[in-house]
């Protein structure tokens, strides 16, 4: 009686479907989360290992580029010092400008008269070829003052503001009271055309005299 007289048991607690499929949604949240920590310590890990990389390898570039310099600047020095060496650079454009014409003329000075006034005329148009102008400039005023009717001409033509070129002319600016002088000599040792030149002169003086040049004011006084 009593058996039979005892509740029967409960039965079991049936689950919920909802519970699981709960359990799987924050399953998965949680695996994508993680995943994507990983792959952004992964690529912060990989820009980090290879910024230094790049860093590095630009001042390498910068530095072969300067050593590539120096190299170059080596040769040159080292290709100097050989011309230096075997002769090949003309000393004598190492000294001071019109020193050679200077040391010519003292050598014709110490020999005595009569100047050998040709060569020296001969050595002043060398020295002008080459582009010595103090040298040359001193030597034709040497023989010109010693009376070499060609280096005269020379001189009066550098001189002349009607001819003047300033990239053919020994002299900075025209000189017209010099060349007035030396035209004058000139004609004193017989040159033709000394005339027309000298009155090339003088028509320059009184159009140079209208606008206040000195020296032309100067010259007209020459020819009152």
């Amino acid at each position: 009686m009593s058996e039979l007289n005892e509740p029967a048991p409960a039965p079991a607690a049936r689950r919920n479907p909802l519970a699981w499929i709960a359990l799987v949604v924050v399953g998965l949240i949680l695996f994508v989360f993680l995943s994507g920590d990983r792959e952004d310590a992964f690529s912060r890990s990989g820009v980090e290992g290879t910024a230094p990389e790049v860093l590095e390898q630009q001042p390498a570039a910068e530095q072969s580029v300067v050593e590539q310099a120096d190299a170059e600047e080596s040769v040159v020095a080292e290709s100097v010092v050989g011309e230096q060496a075997a002769g090949t650079i003309d000393r004598s454009l190492l000294l001071p400008p019109g020193m050679r014409a200077r040391e010519y003329i003292q050598q014709i000075r110490a020999a005595g008269k009569p100047y050998p006034l040709s060569q020296v005329f001969d050595r002043a148009e060398k020295y002008h070829r080459e582009g010595s102008l103090a040298d040359a400039h001193l030597l034709y005023f040497f023989s010109a003052r010693e009376g070499h009717l060609p280096s005269i001409m020379v001189m009066a033509e550098m001189s002349d503001p009607v001819l003047f070129q300033a990239e053919n002319s020994l002299l900075d600016q025209a000189d017209v009271i010099q060349a007035y002088k030396w035209y004058r000599r000139a004609e004193e040792q017989g040159q033709p055309g000394m005339d027309q030149r000298i009155d090339g002169l003088r028509v320059w003086a009184v159009e140079a005299a209208s606008v206040g040049n000195a020296e032309a004011e100067q010259l007209l006084l020459n020819f009152q």
